[in-house]
């Protein structure tokens, strides 16, 4: 019987029980891409990483959830830079830091590990803009989706929706409170989605838990997979487009511009995900998603 290297970790999260899982599967490269998508639905992790070959600092990999093949993915990028480093495949010192490059059937990507004071590696995937358009939504339609208490709770700013490695409807927020009463009809979401080729529909809000976060977001994934996810790099990136598009985010004068979303919170899983953006006379010349994964189970799976 054929046994693969498995590991769990929660991504997004300096400890267990926060964050967003996700498994990395080693030894993959003979696995058909059915069984692969059969081990990600048994390992019922948001995303699991299947480790094709690792070659130096290239890493080639598929990343699936538990109903489809993802294009990229950050808490899986998370879980599987910090598996190589921890199994010695990657080596980050102390105080310094490494770049490798992510590849998928569909993209590549660079990440940037960098070892922590304390001996933890914080990962960094380095991601394309996002750009926006307006989607046009009633308040009908929003009830339909989260309830009624969901009605008066907008802010003058559009519903938008971006094309990037996933798609992305972002929904602006009044407030806290909101974000926390809503009641998800995840059917509704699905055939909304599905209606309008939507991947995740994004809620936020300004209206922050702690003092120091940027960002307060809630996101809904059932047509993928994932009714509501804990944590999301990819997202992320398109939250931090959406608020520098809407004038949102304080820019230094050196162009430097550091965002903390908290996500999770309200399936008692928080997660921290950090995301940089780099910008030259108001135009994005370089964005980095990322943060910290905490391994939570280390075996085998057995087919």
């Amino acid at each position: 019987m054929p046994r693969y290297r498995l590991e769990l970790f929660d991504s997004f999260s300096e400890q267990p029980f926060g964050g967003s899982p996700a498994g990395v599967i080693y030894g993959a490269a003979d696995l058909a891409v059915s069984e692969m998508q059969k081990i990600a639905k048994e390992i019922g992790a948001p995303a699991t990483c299947f480790v094709l070959n690792v070659d130096k600092q290239d890493a080639y990999v598929r990343f699936f959830s538990t109903s489809t093949e993802y294009p990229m993915c950050g808490h899986g990028t998370l879980a599987l830079m910090t598996s190589l480093v921890e199994r010695g495949m990657l080596i980050v010192e102390k105080g310094k830091g490494v770049t490798a490059n992510l590849h998928t059937p569909e993209n590549s990507a660079v990440v940037e590990l960098v070892r922590r004071h304390d001996g933890r590696v914080e990962t960094m995937l380095k991601l394309a803009p996002a750009d926006f358009d307006p989607a046009l939504m009633s308040e009908a339609d929003l009830e339909s989706l989260f309830g009624p208490e969901i009605k008066g709770s907008e802010i003058n700013l559009p519903i938008g929706r971006t094309e990037s490695d996933f798609t992305h409807l972002v929904i602006p927020i009044n407030d806290l409170e909101t974000m926390r009463t809503i009641v998800p009809n995840y059917q509704n979401i699905g055939s909304m989605c599905a209606e309008m080729q939507i991947d995740t529909v994004v809620l936020f809000t300004l209206d922050t838990v702690h003092a120091e976060s940027t960002v307060h977001c809630r996101e809904f994934a059932p047509l993928v997979g994932t009714p509501e996810v804990p944590a999301a790099g990819t997202t992320n990136r398109a939250l931090a487009c959406y608020l520098l598009q809407h004038g949102l985010l304080e820019i230094p004068p050196n162009g430097h511009c550091t965002l903390i979303c908290e996500q999770g919170y309200e399936m008692n899983r928080p997660s921290k995900v950090r995301t940089e953006l780099t910008l030259n006379k108001g135009e994005i010349v370089n964005i980095r998603v990322g943060g910290l994964a905490t391994k939570t189970i280390s075996g085998h799976f057995h087919l």
